[in-house]
């Protein structure tokens, strides 16, 4: 049997049904074969149209592209149809872009000869007309469910609108983190309608994810391991897992349904993500009512967790804020505290004149200076600075003080309190931290007065024959080695003498050149206001000081004492 040719299909076309053959034997000649590849364009869209398209093998959608992007197909259509026809009627530009879906075979009528056959062939124009009406009737439908399927769409966003915005008014509504995370987890489940669940946050340093459960009445903290088990998995990986059946994932760890007798069937497990797209944490959802979790469920999920994961920054930033108020208030009550450690008013020694001040760095210092009474005529002075700043030092310096005052008392040589105080600031601290202290005793009977020094800047000791002596003997540091010996000197006190103990606060201050104030300038300080109180010149020091340093920040205590003896 002869194979039938492209143009003998053509006259089974559905235009040609009602086209007499010698009609169809005079428009033979007018039509022309055309041949496109997989993909081809055919027609642009608002393209001119001067041909009308019948199809005698392959197959060509009609698609018409949205002003958002979107492409929709309007039509599918197979050999022994036609397109174009509209064009042909009004006249108009192509009203959609038709591409063929595989290797087709078309042939095409130009417009003059589509006029004179609708002029020659009154069939032709009513079949013409009547697929027209069908297409028509066909677009109308077609229309009308896209309406109807949009309307429902929209209906039911507009719901998961309505959700997801009380979902977001329910996790806002607190900023304690434990009822947040339980809030954010039971609305999560009422909406993709979950049995159970787990809310896991992500410790990043510890690599692991915990969460808080009740066991009882008592909340408790579990912890997992990142990477571990689904819930690792989705915290380590950033994946959505949605498992119809947990017991065919080799990931689900069935141990939990076998001590609670559970059954997990589904499971919905998706990371929580901040605005920085940054995993804070994981949502698990576990066995949805009816069904398996959906693809909605997942969108809905991933938009809460947008909003969620804002509400527990929120709490956390909550969290912190209210720890920084309770450290701020720890450290304002460990000031006062420290400040009642140091003396309130200078002493009244009978023959000098004394002053002290300590000017911390922070809120609370680590420097230390103390007039303590030893007896009627004894009266012991110090100046000490421990290690490091802040808290930690204020402690140790509320350790020394307490030290020394119990090491104090009369029959007590300055290097024995000193050998004391040493062993027990040693078995007190840990091996990090010390302290630098000078320690004197001065008798106000003989004007003599016994120091040493533990590892502190020398202070100054101005009389008429040494002007800038330094006191230096002693030993190391305190609380260094457990056992030490320090040795001790003794100065004689004459009217118009002078002793400036200072830390190293006073001697680093520093401009905004990095300059140290240095020792040297406190020497001349001292030797220039050297007639002035004790009070006086403290007050001039610290002046020359700050001068010097400008709107430099100070970065360490300050601290001084000055002992001086009146002039008869």
């Amino acid at each position: 049997m002869k194979p039938i040719s492209s143009l003998d299909r053509l006259r089974l076309n559905i235009l040609f049904e009602d086209l007499s053959d010698d009609a169809f034997q005079t428009l033979k000649p007018k039509l022309k074969e055309r041949k496109f590849h997989e993909n081809d364009v055919i027609l642009e869209d608002e393209s001119e149209g001067m041909e009308l398209y019948l199809i005698t093998a392959g197959r060509v959608k009609i698609v018409k592209r949205t002003r958002s992007g979107e492409e929709n197909m309007l039509a599918l259509l197979h050999e022994g149809d036609f397109f174009g026809e509209l064009e042909m009627v009004d006249g108009r530009p192509r009203s959609a872009r038709v591409v063929a879906m595989e290797d087709c075979v078309v042939f095409t009528l130009h417009k003059d000869d589509f006029d004179a056959l609708l002029q020659a062939s009154h069939p032709f124009t009513i079949r013409l007309m009547q697929m027209m009406s069908l297409r028509l009737r066909s677009s109308n439908t077609y229309f009308i469910n896209e309406l109807e399927r949009s309307s429902r769409k929209a209906i039911v966003e507009l719901r998961h609108m309505e959700q997801l915005n009380e979902a977001a008014k329910v996790v806002n509504s607190t900023l304690d983190l434990d009822k947040l995370l339980s809030l954010i987890l039971d609305t999560a489940l009422k909406i993709v309608e979950g049995d159970r669940g787990t809310l896991y946050l992500l410790d990043e340093k510890k690599k692991e994810l915990w969460s808080k459960v009740l066991r009882g009445s008592e909340l408790v903290t579990i912890r997992l391991p990142l990477g571990k088990g689904i819930a690792g998995y989705v915290g380590a990986s950033g994946d959505t897992l949605n498992i119809s059946d947990a017991y065919l994932d080799s990931r689900f760890n069935p141990e939990f349904d076998k001590k609670t007798g559970y059954h997990t069937r589904t499971i919905l497990c998706m990371p929580m993500k901040n605005k920085d797209d940054k995993i804070i944490g994981v949502l698990q959802l576990l066995n949805k009512q009816k069904g398996d979790f959906t693809r909605d469920d997942e969108h809905f999920i991933n938009a809460l967790s947008i909003h969620a994961s804002i509400a527990i920054e929120n709490a956390r930033l909550y969290e912190s804020e209210k720890a920084y108020h309770r450290m701020r208030e720890e450290v304002r009550l460990a000031a006062r505290i420290q400040a009642d450690l140091l003396p309130k008013v200078h002493p009244e020694i009978a023959g000098y004149d004394v002053a002290g001040t300590s000017i911390p760095a922070q809120v609370v210092g680590g420097d230390y200076f103390d007039y303590i009474p030893v007896d009627e005529h004894q009266w012991a002075v110090c100046l000490g600075d421990v290690s490091g700043k802040g808290l930690p030092a204020s402690l140790l310096m509320a350790n020394l003080q307490a030290t020394l005052r119990g090491q104090t008392y009369p029959g007590v040589s300055v290097k024995e309190c000193l050998s004391r105080s040493n062993k027990l600031l040693h078995r007190s601290t840990s091996i990090d931290k010390f302290v630098t202290l000078f320690y004197a005793i001065l008798d106000t009977r003989t004007h003599r007065l016994v120091f040493s020094n533990a590892g502190h800047d020398n202070p100054y000791f101005h009389s008429e024959k040494n002007p800038v002596q330094r006191l230096s003997t002693g030993g190391i540091v305190l609380g260094a080695i457990e056992e030490f010996s320090f040795e001790e000197s003794e100065i004689a006190f004459r009217p118009g003498d002078l002793l400036v103990i200072y830390s190293d606060g006073v001697a680093d201050a520093m401009n905004k050149k990095e300059e140290f104030f240095g020792e040297e300038r406190i020497a001349e300080t001292i030797l220039k206001y050297r007639e002035f109180s004790a009070r006086e010149l403290m007050e001039k020091i610290l002046s020359t000081v700050r001068k010097f340093v400008g709107k430099h920040p100070q970065f360490d205590d300050m601290t001084l004492l000055i002992l001086k003896r009146k002039a008869r």
